[in-house]
């Protein structure tokens, strides 16, 4: 159901739709938290994406509220907020705080965009409502608009020749008469070395070598690092052997990472350059 909100955009008077204002922001939105995903290089499952583009989508309707024009920017940044919240949390604080602020600068510059379209666009098609981008289409346009865009990328991502990214590594880890493999990805920056021998760092997360790493009370090195998530120190211990592709064997350290490093597909994360 529709209901009918009259507001004053650009001095011409619109009838803004609340079911259409909802679900164009959710494309909107769901566009900009792929783009923050993919700038801050974070691993998001996509079910995630589309709660934040929701919660982006309810939050629109924010801008239909009779606010003064200073609360313009505090509502945009509120809302930026809780999206990102929905779609990246938990996360370390840092991190959360540059999902908020990539979002939230984002949201300003399509904001710009749109205010410059505007001026080449008849009156009652398109208008910022309170930072929201409202496009004046009906339900079914919205929706078999959907579904050609949809097919057409299905069609461009099938004709078109692509990158693949390049396939994960088995890495093999003996210790103490155990063996384990893990699917690792690499990783350029993944530059990680021990302090006091200056041997490389393979991150791998923890619970994949159950049973395998060194528990409490045994020997184990600290290795500090920072990320996008923020700075530490990693527990890492030196295994009997290690190898890695090529059957090539490596002396390094496993770095013991207590947080996932993927949503599934590897559990750890080398350097290329540690096998040459």
């Amino acid at each position: 159901m529709s209901y009918n909100i009259w507001a004053s955009l650009g001095g011409v008077p619109m009838t803004v739709y609340v079911d259409v204002l909802v679900i164009v922001n959710l494309y909107v939105d769901y566009i900009l938290l792929c783009l923050v995903k993919s700038f801050l290089r974070m691993n998001a499952p996509g079910y995630r994406l589309v709660l934040g583009a929701l919660a982006g989508g309810v939050l629109s309707l924010l801008g239909l509220l009779p606010l003064p024009g200073w609360a313009g920017p505090f509502m945009a940044g509120i809302s930026s907020l809780l999206t990102a919240f929905a779609a990246f949390a938990p996360r370390g604080r840092r991190l959360l705080l540059k999902c908020w602020l990539c979002l939230w600068g984002a949201s300003f510059l399509l904001a710009g965009a749109v205010l410059f379209v505007l001026q080449f666009v008849p009156a009652g098609h398109m208008a910022l409502v309170g930072g929201a981008v409202y496009l004046n289409l009906s339900l079914p346009v919205l929706f078999f608009s959907t579904c050609g865009a949809y097919g057409l990328f299905r069609l461009l991502g099938r004709l078109l020749p692509h990158e693949s990214s390049a396939p994960l590594a088995k890495i093999r880890i003996a210790y103490r008469g155990r063996t384990r493999t893990v699917f690792a990805k690499a990783d350029t920056g993944c530059g990680l070395r021990e302090p006091f021998s200056g041997l490389p760092v393979i991150v791998c997360e923890r619970g994949t070598l159950a049973n395998l790493a060194p528990g409490e009370g045994e020997p184990l090195r600290l290795v500090p690092y920072g990320s996008l998530g923020g700075s530490g120190l990693l527990y890492a211990f030196m295994p009997d052997r290690v190898t890695g592709p090529g059957d090539r064997e490596l002396r390094c350290y496993i770095g013991l990472a207590d947080t996932p490093l993927s949503s599934g597909q590897y559990t750890a994360l080398y350097n290329p350059d540690m096998f040459l």
